[in-house]
């Protein structure tokens, strides 16, 4: 059991015929040392999301892109369940590492983590019964999403 915490389903490729550009592992670990302590993420920042989910009432949220789960872990501090899940391993390994060291508390135990893309995510993400109370979209992910035709039919 222990041996599959970190395994993944990736192949290294995101999407057919797309190489994934965080296969190396290398983004990840430049991305850790530009987001830095994690602990100091601003107080304005995270009151702003705080209120922002509390004043919609939601409880369940849904991290897409989550990268190496800086912003999830802000969240499960709060008490929010979270499920976090981003297409590149490399970067999930980092949320599966704080889910693995922090097992012990409760909301890091119920965390759900998996590989997903952006252009299967209704198929690669099970929907809990109730749905999803928030969709969050952090960071610089939506600049990754593919534009195969050129107008944006795609990403719409």
């Amino acid at each position: 059991m222990v041996d599959s915490i970190f395994r993944t389903r990736s192949l290294g490729v995101a999407t057919e015929g797309l190489p994934d550009q965080y296969a190396d592992g290398v983004a990840a670990k430049v991305w850790e040392v530009y987001i830095g302590d994690k602990r100091s993420r601003t107080e304005t920042y995270k009151t702003f999301m705080n209120r922002l989910l509390h004043e919609y009432g939601c409880k369940h949220v849904l991290d897409v892109a989550c990268g190496t789960g800086v912003d999830s872990v802000m969240l499960l501090e709060l008490g929010y369940q979270v499920t976090s899940v981003d297409a590149s391993d490399k970067m999930l390994k980092y949320a599966l590492k704080e889910r693995w060291n922090r097992r012990k508390e409760e909301a890091f135990d119920k965390w759900v983590i998996e590989e997903a893309n952006w252009l299967t995510l209704a198929d690669d993400v099970e929907k809990p019964e109730d749905g999803y109370d928030a969709v969050i979209c952090l960071g610089n992910s939506f600049s990754h999403l593919q534009d195969f035709h050129g107008d944006l039919r795609d990403i719409k």
